[in-house]
């Protein structure tokens, strides 16, 4: 089975879950019948919400609400957000000392502007923060921003 026909069959997984799955060599297109399986056992479990509620509580509070509020941010993009938001009140952090600090960290050169897009969504979280906790203000910075239209159906 290919791709294509595979991402109708299989859904809720996008073409993006498959496409890893693929690439981190758990399946191979095309899908041979225990692929299919695989495929078939995870759209089971992603569409349980016991099973997936389940899943969600190996992870700590705040790194469920940031996967819930920014669910296509890498291990660099999630390492900015934590920076952000756990400065001291009225301290600053330049995108260039942060691009230093990835550099040094993670070894690789990050883009200012992507550095700049996660900071500004730091800061506009750490604005927000202020009334409630930050789990909850993220959660409902996620569904404001619609990156979960469907959340609580």
């Amino acid at each position: 089975m290919k791709l294509n026909t595979a991402i109708t069959k299989f859904k809720p997984l996008s073409q993006k879950v498959l496409r890893r799955l693929a690439e981190d060599r758990i399946i191979e297109f095309p899908l041979t019948d225990s692929n299919q399986l695989l495929i078939s056992a995870l759209c089971r479990v992603w569409t349980d919400e016991w099973y997936v509620a389940q899943m969600n509580k190996t992870f700590k509070p705040d790194k469920r609400a940031v996967m819930l509020a920014f669910p296509d941010f890498g291990k660099i993009e999630r390492y900015i957000l934590s920076s952000y938001l756990n400065l001291k009140p009225r301290a600053k952090l330049s995108v260039r000392e942060m691009a230093s600090r990835i550099q040094q960290h993670f070894e690789v050169e990050y883009p200012q502007f992507k550095i700049h897009r996660v900071r500004q969504a730091a800061y506009n979280l750490r604005r927000h923060s202020r009334i409630g906790s930050r789990k909850h203000t993220l959660i409902q910075l996620a569904m404001l921003e619609g990156n979960h239209d469907n959340f609580w159906s």
